[in-house]
Protein backbone atom coordinates (compact mmCIF):
# COMPACT_ATOMS: atom_id res chain seq x y z
CA UNK A 1 0.00 0.00 0.00
CA UNK A 2 1.06 3.12 -1.16
CA UNK A 3 0.13 7.33 0.01
CA UNK A 4 0.29 10.16 -2.60
CA UNK A 5 2.73 12.76 -1.02
CA UNK A 6 5.23 15.29 -1.10
CA UNK A 7 8.85 14.81 -1.18
CA UNK A 8 11.98 17.06 -0.46
CA UNK A 9 14.10 20.00 -1.31
CA UNK A 10 14.57 21.77 -4.61
CA UNK A 11 14.50 25.45 -3.88
CA UNK A 12 18.08 26.71 -2.15
CA UNK A 13 17.96 25.73 1.40
CA UNK A 14 17.19 29.02 3.14
CA UNK A 15 20.20 28.53 5.31
CA UNK A 16 21.68 27.24 1.96
CA UNK A 17 23.83 30.50 1.20
CA UNK A 18 27.97 30.55 1.45
CA UNK A 19 27.43 34.52 2.06
CA UNK A 20 25.04 34.34 4.95
CA UNK A 21 26.05 35.60 8.23
CA UNK A 22 24.76 34.22 11.94
CA UNK A 23 21.94 35.86 13.28
CA UNK A 24 22.90 38.69 15.03
CA UNK A 25 22.52 39.00 19.12
CA UNK A 26 21.92 42.51 19.82
CA UNK A 27 18.17 43.42 19.46
CA UNK A 28 15.13 41.81 20.44
CA UNK A 29 15.18 38.06 20.58
CA UNK A 30 12.12 37.69 19.37
CA UNK A 31 12.89 39.07 15.63
CA UNK A 32 15.56 36.16 15.80
CA UNK A 33 13.29 34.11 16.83
CA UNK A 34 10.47 34.58 14.24
CA UNK A 35 13.21 34.50 11.46
CA UNK A 36 15.01 31.16 13.18
CA UNK A 37 10.72 30.09 13.00
CA UNK A 38 9.97 31.48 9.31
CA UNK A 39 13.14 29.53 8.05
CA UNK A 40 12.38 26.30 9.02
CA UNK A 41 8.80 26.88 8.15
CA UNK A 42 9.99 27.57 4.98
CA UNK A 43 12.20 24.56 4.85
CA UNK A 44 9.35 22.01 6.24
CA UNK A 45 6.93 23.92 3.68
CA UNK A 46 9.21 23.19 0.88
CA UNK A 47 7.11 20.27 -0.23
CA UNK A 48 4.20 22.63 -1.29
CA UNK A 49 3.81 25.12 -3.74
CA UNK A 50 1.25 27.66 -4.44
CA UNK A 51 -0.99 26.48 -7.47
CA UNK A 52 -0.81 30.39 -8.36
CA UNK A 53 2.76 30.13 -8.75
CA UNK A 54 3.48 27.16 -10.80
CA UNK A 55 3.56 26.91 -14.47
CA UNK A 56 1.73 23.53 -15.81
CA UNK A 57 2.92 21.81 -18.86
CA UNK A 58 0.74 19.31 -20.34
CA UNK A 59 2.91 16.96 -22.16
CA UNK A 60 1.14 15.11 -25.31
CA UNK A 61 3.06 11.45 -23.31
CA UNK A 62 0.80 8.85 -22.39
CA UNK A 63 0.44 8.82 -18.71
CA UNK A 64 2.56 6.36 -17.26
CA UNK A 65 1.13 3.26 -14.49
CA UNK A 66 2.43 5.12 -11.90
CA UNK A 67 2.91 8.47 -12.33
CA UNK A 68 5.42 11.35 -10.28
CA UNK A 69 5.72 15.03 -10.58
CA UNK A 70 7.98 17.37 -10.27
CA UNK A 71 7.88 20.70 -9.76
CA UNK A 72 10.82 22.42 -11.84
CA UNK A 73 12.09 26.01 -11.58
CA UNK A 74 13.25 26.46 -15.03
CA UNK A 75 16.45 28.13 -15.75
CA UNK A 76 16.91 31.66 -16.26
CA UNK A 77 12.76 32.71 -15.52
CA UNK A 78 10.69 32.93 -13.15
CA UNK A 79 8.41 30.49 -14.21
CA UNK A 80 8.05 27.44 -12.68
CA UNK A 81 7.22 23.87 -14.60
CA UNK A 82 5.07 21.06 -13.44
CA UNK A 83 5.92 17.48 -15.63
CA UNK A 84 4.13 14.44 -15.19
CA UNK A 85 6.32 11.74 -15.14
CA UNK A 86 8.00 8.43 -13.57
CA UNK A 87 10.94 9.33 -11.26
CA UNK A 88 13.64 7.12 -12.27
CA UNK A 89 16.51 8.63 -10.10
CA UNK A 90 17.10 11.73 -7.86
CA UNK A 91 20.95 12.41 -6.38
CA UNK A 92 22.14 15.30 -4.95
CA UNK A 93 23.42 16.22 -8.29
CA UNK A 94 20.37 15.33 -10.58
CA UNK A 95 17.18 13.86 -11.20
CA UNK A 96 16.41 12.04 -13.93
CA UNK A 97 12.82 11.32 -14.85
CA UNK A 98 10.88 9.01 -17.60
CA UNK A 99 7.84 10.63 -19.96
CA UNK A 100 6.57 7.44 -21.23
CA UNK A 101 7.93 3.87 -22.38
CA UNK A 102 9.96 3.69 -25.00
CA UNK A 103 10.95 7.06 -24.81
CA UNK A 104 15.20 7.82 -23.12
CA UNK A 105 15.30 8.98 -19.86
CA UNK A 106 15.94 12.58 -19.32
CA UNK A 107 17.38 14.70 -16.55
CA UNK A 108 18.04 17.91 -14.76
CA UNK A 109 19.58 19.61 -12.46
CA UNK A 110 19.30 18.51 -8.44
CA UNK A 111 19.01 22.77 -8.00
CA UNK A 112 15.91 23.24 -10.13
CA UNK A 113 13.78 20.70 -8.39
CA UNK A 114 11.37 22.65 -6.55
CA UNK A 115 8.97 19.68 -5.37
CA UNK A 116 8.53 16.35 -5.96
CA UNK A 117 5.09 14.13 -5.69
CA UNK A 118 5.02 10.48 -5.19
CA UNK A 119 3.46 7.66 -3.70
CA UNK A 120 5.18 6.96 -0.27
CA UNK A 121 4.77 3.80 0.93
CA UNK A 122 2.33 3.53 4.19
CA UNK A 123 4.77 2.66 6.82
CA UNK A 124 7.13 5.29 5.63
CA UNK A 125 4.40 7.93 6.19
CA UNK A 126 3.94 6.44 9.93
CA UNK A 127 7.00 6.41 10.24
CA UNK A 128 6.91 10.02 9.66
CA UNK A 129 4.24 10.65 11.98
CA UNK A 130 5.78 9.05 14.43
CA UNK A 131 9.61 10.53 14.80
CA UNK A 132 6.74 14.09 14.34
CA UNK A 133 5.42 12.49 17.56
CA UNK A 134 8.63 11.93 19.27
CA UNK A 135 7.90 7.87 19.14
CA UNK A 136 11.08 7.39 17.96
CA UNK A 137 11.33 3.25 18.85
CA UNK A 138 7.98 3.14 17.38
CA UNK A 139 9.40 5.38 14.38
CA UNK A 140 12.37 3.58 13.97
CA UNK A 141 10.61 0.19 13.41
CA UNK A 142 8.40 1.63 11.11
CA UNK A 143 10.97 2.39 9.07
CA UNK A 144 13.46 -0.46 8.80
CA UNK A 145 9.87 -2.17 7.54
CA UNK A 146 9.51 0.70 5.35
CA UNK A 147 13.00 0.29 3.97
CA UNK A 148 12.74 -3.22 3.66
CA UNK A 149 9.60 -3.02 1.79
CA UNK A 150 10.59 0.23 -0.87
CA UNK A 151 11.99 -0.92 -3.90
CA UNK A 152 13.20 3.19 -5.33
CA UNK A 153 16.55 3.93 -4.51
CA UNK A 154 15.92 7.63 -4.01
CA UNK A 155 12.96 6.79 -1.70
CA UNK A 156 15.07 3.97 0.09
CA UNK A 157 17.75 6.92 0.57
CA UNK A 158 15.11 9.24 2.09
CA UNK A 159 14.08 6.55 4.81
CA UNK A 160 17.70 6.58 5.59
CA UNK A 161 17.74 10.18 6.22
CA UNK A 162 14.64 10.11 8.42
CA UNK A 163 16.71 7.13 10.04
CA UNK A 164 19.60 8.94 10.42
CA UNK A 165 17.56 11.57 12.39
CA UNK A 166 15.97 9.36 14.61
CA UNK A 167 19.38 7.62 15.47
CA UNK A 168 21.09 11.19 16.43
CA UNK A 169 17.81 11.71 18.73
CA UNK A 170 18.20 8.07 20.62
CA UNK A 171 22.05 8.60 20.75
CA UNK A 172 22.91 6.13 18.81
CA UNK A 173 25.67 6.60 16.60
CA UNK A 174 26.70 3.26 15.51
CA UNK A 175 23.44 3.11 13.83
CA UNK A 176 23.22 6.65 12.77
CA UNK A 177 26.76 6.19 11.18
CA UNK A 178 26.40 3.02 9.69
CA UNK A 179 23.05 4.63 7.92
CA UNK A 180 24.67 7.51 7.02
CA UNK A 181 27.43 5.63 5.26
CA UNK A 182 24.44 3.50 3.60
CA UNK A 183 23.02 6.08 2.42
CA UNK A 184 26.13 7.70 0.71
CA UNK A 185 27.28 4.96 -0.96
CA UNK A 186 23.84 5.05 -2.71
CA UNK A 187 24.46 8.44 -3.41
CA UNK A 188 28.06 9.65 -2.77
CA UNK A 189 26.52 13.04 -4.02
CA UNK A 190 24.13 13.53 -1.43
CA UNK A 191 22.60 16.83 -0.22
CA UNK A 192 21.69 15.15 3.58
CA UNK A 193 25.89 14.89 4.33
CA UNK A 194 25.42 17.17 6.43
CA UNK A 195 23.35 14.38 8.38
CA UNK A 196 26.82 13.23 9.24
CA UNK A 197 26.70 12.12 13.00
CA UNK A 198 30.08 13.60 14.36
CA UNK A 199 30.37 14.11 17.84
CA UNK A 200 30.65 18.52 18.59
CA UNK A 201 30.29 18.55 22.19
CA UNK A 202 31.63 15.97 25.06
CA UNK A 203 29.77 13.16 25.76
CA UNK A 204 29.71 9.52 26.67
CA UNK A 205 30.42 7.31 23.55
CA UNK A 206 29.22 3.77 24.41
CA UNK A 207 31.44 0.52 23.92
CA UNK A 208 29.74 -0.57 21.09
CA UNK A 209 29.55 2.92 19.44
CA UNK A 210 33.40 3.02 20.09
CA UNK A 211 33.64 -0.59 18.85
CA UNK A 212 32.14 0.03 15.75
CA UNK A 213 34.37 3.28 15.08
CA UNK A 214 37.61 1.38 15.67
CA UNK A 215 36.31 -0.51 12.22
CA UNK A 216 35.22 2.37 10.18
CA UNK A 217 38.87 3.62 10.89
CA UNK A 218 40.27 0.44 8.87
CA UNK A 219 38.33 1.51 6.06
CA UNK A 220 39.43 2.29 2.81
CA UNK A 221 36.13 5.51 2.85
CA UNK A 222 37.26 8.59 3.74
CA UNK A 223 34.21 9.66 5.15
CA UNK A 224 34.22 5.94 6.99
CA UNK A 225 37.45 7.09 8.64
CA UNK A 226 36.13 10.68 9.93
CA UNK A 227 33.48 9.31 11.55
CA UNK A 228 35.57 6.86 13.42
CA UNK A 229 38.41 9.49 14.06
CA UNK A 230 35.28 12.08 15.70
CA UNK A 231 33.81 9.38 18.28
CA UNK A 232 37.04 8.33 19.27
CA UNK A 233 38.95 11.61 19.53
CA UNK A 234 38.30 11.62 23.15
CA UNK A 235 39.04 7.96 23.90
CA UNK A 236 42.31 7.46 26.34
CA UNK A 237 43.32 4.58 24.64
CA UNK A 238 42.22 5.48 21.10
CA UNK A 239 42.62 9.38 21.05
CA UNK A 240 46.10 9.92 19.61
CA UNK A 241 45.04 7.49 16.57
CA UNK A 242 42.25 9.10 16.03
CA UNK A 243 43.80 12.86 16.28
CA UNK A 244 46.78 11.43 13.43
CA UNK A 245 43.30 9.93 11.35
CA UNK A 246 41.71 13.89 11.44
CA UNK A 247 45.24 15.51 10.20
CA UNK A 248 45.40 12.84 7.86
CA UNK A 249 41.83 13.67 6.24
CA UNK A 250 43.16 17.41 6.08
CA UNK A 251 44.02 16.40 2.86
CA UNK A 252 41.08 14.13 1.51
CA UNK A 253 39.99 14.95 -1.79
CA UNK A 254 36.30 15.12 -0.86
CA UNK A 255 36.11 18.77 0.23
CA UNK A 256 33.35 17.83 2.38
CA UNK A 257 35.36 15.29 4.29
CA UNK A 258 38.33 18.13 4.29
CA UNK A 259 36.27 20.86 5.76
CA UNK A 260 35.20 18.91 8.51
CA UNK A 261 38.10 17.18 9.55
CA UNK A 262 39.70 20.19 10.05
CA UNK A 263 36.88 21.72 12.29
CA UNK A 264 37.25 18.53 14.37
CA UNK A 265 40.36 19.21 15.08
CA UNK A 266 39.13 22.16 16.65
CA UNK A 267 38.18 19.74 19.53
CA UNK A 268 41.42 19.61 20.88
CA UNK A 269 42.53 22.91 20.97
CA UNK A 270 39.27 23.91 22.94
CA UNK A 271 40.60 21.02 25.14
CA UNK A 272 43.69 22.05 25.65
CA UNK A 273 42.60 26.05 26.58
CA UNK A 274 45.04 26.97 23.19
CA UNK A 275 42.88 29.68 21.88
CA UNK A 276 42.96 33.12 21.16
CA UNK A 277 40.85 35.93 19.10
CA UNK A 278 42.28 35.36 16.05
CA UNK A 279 42.46 32.15 16.21
CA UNK A 280 38.70 32.00 16.84
CA UNK A 281 38.72 34.87 13.76
CA UNK A 282 39.91 32.02 11.27
CA UNK A 283 37.61 29.79 12.40
CA UNK A 284 34.50 32.17 12.07
CA UNK A 285 36.02 32.75 8.10
CA UNK A 286 36.71 29.56 7.58
CA UNK A 287 32.60 28.68 8.94
CA UNK A 288 31.66 31.06 6.10
CA UNK A 289 33.14 29.50 3.24
CA UNK A 290 31.70 26.36 4.20
CA UNK A 291 28.31 25.04 2.97
CA UNK A 292 25.37 26.26 5.25
CA UNK A 293 24.51 22.47 5.65
CA UNK A 294 28.06 21.69 7.14
CA UNK A 295 28.13 24.84 9.52
CA UNK A 296 26.04 23.67 12.76
CA UNK A 297 28.65 21.18 14.70
CA UNK A 298 31.40 23.88 13.56
CA UNK A 299 29.49 26.61 14.17
CA UNK A 300 29.25 25.13 18.05
CA UNK A 301 32.07 24.93 18.63
CA UNK A 302 33.17 28.71 17.97
CA UNK A 303 30.58 29.37 20.19
CA UNK A 304 32.27 27.54 22.95
CA UNK A 305 35.64 29.24 22.09
CA UNK A 306 33.72 32.71 22.40
CA UNK A 307 32.31 31.97 25.26
CA UNK A 308 35.56 30.79 27.04
CA UNK A 309 36.89 33.67 26.15
CA UNK A 310 34.14 35.77 27.74
CA UNK A 311 33.08 36.93 24.37
CA UNK A 312 29.57 36.11 24.81
CA UNK A 313 28.16 38.46 22.78
CA UNK A 314 29.57 36.44 20.19
CA UNK A 315 29.44 33.52 21.38
CA UNK A 316 25.34 33.73 21.60
CA UNK A 317 25.47 34.34 18.13
CA UNK A 318 27.76 31.52 16.82
CA UNK A 319 25.36 29.14 19.25
CA UNK A 320 22.20 30.84 18.07
CA UNK A 321 23.29 29.66 14.50
CA UNK A 322 23.41 26.16 15.71
CA UNK A 323 20.11 25.74 17.59
CA UNK A 324 17.93 27.84 15.37
CA UNK A 325 19.18 26.93 11.53
CA UNK A 326 20.33 23.05 11.64
CA UNK A 327 18.49 20.80 13.78
CA UNK A 328 19.89 17.82 11.83
CA UNK A 329 21.22 16.56 15.27
CA UNK A 330 18.40 17.86 17.86
CA UNK A 331 20.63 17.33 20.79
CA UNK A 332 22.70 19.37 19.05
CA UNK A 333 20.64 22.05 18.83
CA UNK A 334 19.18 21.80 21.92
CA UNK A 335 22.40 21.97 23.45
CA UNK A 336 23.83 25.43 21.06
CA UNK A 337 20.54 26.81 22.47
CA UNK A 338 21.04 26.58 26.28
CA UNK A 339 24.34 27.59 26.00
CA UNK A 340 23.28 30.65 23.80
CA UNK A 341 20.74 31.46 26.75
CA UNK A 342 23.69 30.99 29.40
CA UNK A 343 25.87 33.85 27.40
CA UNK A 344 22.66 36.04 27.19
CA UNK A 345 22.05 36.02 30.87
CA UNK A 346 26.04 37.21 30.80
CA UNK A 347 25.01 39.74 28.84
CA UNK A 348 22.47 40.64 30.75
CA UNK A 349 19.69 39.91 28.64
CA UNK A 350 17.46 37.80 30.83
CA UNK A 351 14.09 38.41 28.86
CA UNK A 352 16.12 37.50 25.57
CA UNK A 353 17.47 34.68 27.36
CA UNK A 354 14.37 32.89 28.82
CA UNK A 355 12.09 33.26 25.82
CA UNK A 356 15.17 31.24 23.88
CA UNK A 357 15.15 28.69 26.85
CA UNK A 358 11.00 28.57 25.90
CA UNK A 359 11.77 28.20 22.43
CA UNK A 360 14.25 25.27 23.08
CA UNK A 361 12.08 23.56 25.75
CA UNK A 362 9.18 23.37 23.24
CA UNK A 363 11.20 22.36 20.07
CA UNK A 364 13.37 19.88 22.17
CA UNK A 365 11.49 18.18 24.97
CA UNK A 366 12.83 14.41 24.66
CA UNK A 367 16.13 15.71 25.33
CA UNK A 368 18.18 16.20 28.12
CA UNK A 369 18.92 19.84 26.72
CA UNK A 370 15.52 20.41 26.08
CA UNK A 371 14.11 18.98 29.93
CA UNK A 372 17.14 20.88 30.92
CA UNK A 373 15.57 24.38 29.37
CA UNK A 374 12.20 23.83 31.01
Amino acid sequence: MTNEGRARRGSPDPADSSDRRSPPVNGDLRSRHRRGQEIRAERSSSFSVPRSSLLVLLFLAAPLAAQDHVVLQTEGTSSRLTMPCQIVDYTGERITVLFKSGVDPKSYPAGQVIEVRTAWHELYELGRKLFTERKLDEATRALQAAFVSEKRAWVRREILALLIRCHLRTGDRASAGSRFLQMLESDPTTQQFGLIPLIWASESVSGAAKSQAREWLKQESDTARLLGASLLLDDGASGDTASQELQALQRSTDERVRLLAQAQSWRLKLRALEIGDLELNRWDARIHEMPARLRGGPSYLLGRGWAMRREHDRAATALLWTALMDDGDARLAARAGVEAAESLKRLGQSDDAHRLLQEIAIRFPDTEFGEAAK
